[in-house]
């Protein structure tokens, strides 16, 4: 799969076509195989500068695979990240996707935050947005949000990767979500949402795409959840694209140890959670 560390974002907004409610035959008892019951997803791409045909295709596809699983896809992306709009519709969602920049507006500084058209901070996130009880967050090419970051020009090292992964990720759990994962590669996020949807709890489906994580431990704010951090190396040089108050920079490097794969929650979270939260 091709690696993509920083997500360049389109302009669309719309709504899927209506799709067919997700049956809980294929996860639950046969008692209960006439029952169809409704899930929605919110897929929202923040601002960012260019690339914008390549992550329109991207993000596209991934909402593919909830609308042939029959899950309600409303679209935010780009200029039609409208704040109040997003608060709205994530009320019902038992899937949150955000795929754009990264950013230092968590508490004190730390890793946190969303990019859209204009800034929404950790404690924006905290105080405004609620999701459906036990929902799955899903974070794909988000710089700092599985470790890594388009800025980096080094290993940063185990513990700084865990710490951005816990800044990330931890604020969602108190507004709704049971699970945080987060993906660099291209289709890595829709091979692991697949994977959940054909029924696998989380962390067969991180295995999936990684066999030996660097890293898994308590997750520090609640010993049910374990938090997974998984990296790669790549060989030869890597191209490093930053901006800083919108000025553009590459240059080339030596290629180093990127974290590119996180997760956090219970390991034997499935579609089950989701779904018996709708009977």
């Amino acid at each position: 799969m091709r690696k993509v560390i920083l997500v360049l974002v389109f302009s669309l907004f719309g709504f899927a076509a209506i799709p067919q409610p997700i049956s809980l035959a294929k996860f639950n008892d046969s008692s209960k195989a006439d029952k169809v019951l409704p899930l929605e997803a919110v897929l929202v791409v923040g601002n960012t500068e260019e690339n914008t045909k390549s992550a329109i295709k991207e993000m596209n596809s991934l909402a593919l695979v909830f609308i042939k699983n029959g899950i309600k896809v409303t679209k935010f992306y780009d200029k039609n990240t409208n704040w109040e709009s997003i608060k709205f519709a994530a009320k019902t969602a038992s899937f949150f996707v955000y795929s754009g920049h990264g950013t230092t507006l968590g508490i004190n500084g730390a890793t946190g935050g969303l990019c859209l058209n204009k800034l929404i901070s950790t404690e924006q996130i905290l105080a405004d947005l609620r999701l459906k009880k036990n929902a799955l967050v899903l974070f794909k090419s988000v710089c700092r949000g599985a470790g890594s970051s388009a800025s980096d020009t080094k290993d940063i090292g185990i513990d700084e990767a865990v710490q951005r992964v816990t800044d990330y990720s931890y604020p969602f759990f108190s507004i709704g979500a049971s699970c945080y994962y987060a993906d660099n590669f291209t289709g890595g996020v829709d091979l692991f949402l697949t994977e959940f949807l054909n029924g696998k709890n989380v962390e067969e489906c991180f295995k999936t795409s990684t066999k030996y994580p660097d890293y898994k431990k308590s997750f520090k704010f609640d010993n049910k959840k374990q938090i997974y951090v998984s990296s790669d190396v790549s060989s030869g040089i890597t191209t490093l694209t930053t901006y800083e108050n919108g000025i553009k920079t590459v240059k080339k490097t030596p290629s180093f140890k990127e974290y590119d794969r996180a997760l956090v929650g219970n390991p034997n979270y499935t579609i089950k959670d989701l779904t018996n939260e709708l009977n």
